[in-house]
């Protein structure tokens, strides 16, 4: 089983399809990104823990970014990148949530419109 992350929501976008920038993430990647996040953000960042760990649906597991604001979008980024870059020998579950990170939500990240470089 995997699950989808949402990157962002476009309420402009008139198909259903169209609404949201999303992926599918196979289950043991999903598990290591979620790790990822436990580790990153429920030591001092709890709020963004939340409103991006969503309640998991019956049929549907996902995290969002959809739904922070500008300013808590580039924090969560920037809390991320840190974290990961201080891993100086991540373990094969930590590799894999790198992965997650470097090339499937960094692509969508950076195409956000509330993205901010540096």
């Amino acid at each position: 089983m995997g699950a989808v992350i949402i990157f962002s929501q476009d309420n402009t976008a008139e198909k259903i399809e169209d609404k949201f920038k999303s992926t599918y993430v196979n289950s043991r990647y999903w598990d290591a990104f979620g790790d990822l996040l436990d580790a990153v953000f429920l030591p001092g960042y709890s709020k963004l823990h939340e409103m991006v760990k969503c309640e998991e649906g019956e049929y549907l597991k996902f995290y969002s970014f959809a739904e922070l604001s500008k300013q808590d979008f580039n924090l969560a980024i920037r809390l991320i990148r840190e974290y990961i870059s201080e891993q100086k020998n991540p373990t094969e579950w930590q590799r894999m949530a790198q992965i997650v990170w470097k090339e499937i939500a960094e692509p969508y990240i950076v195409q956000d419109d509330r993205y901010e470089p540096n």
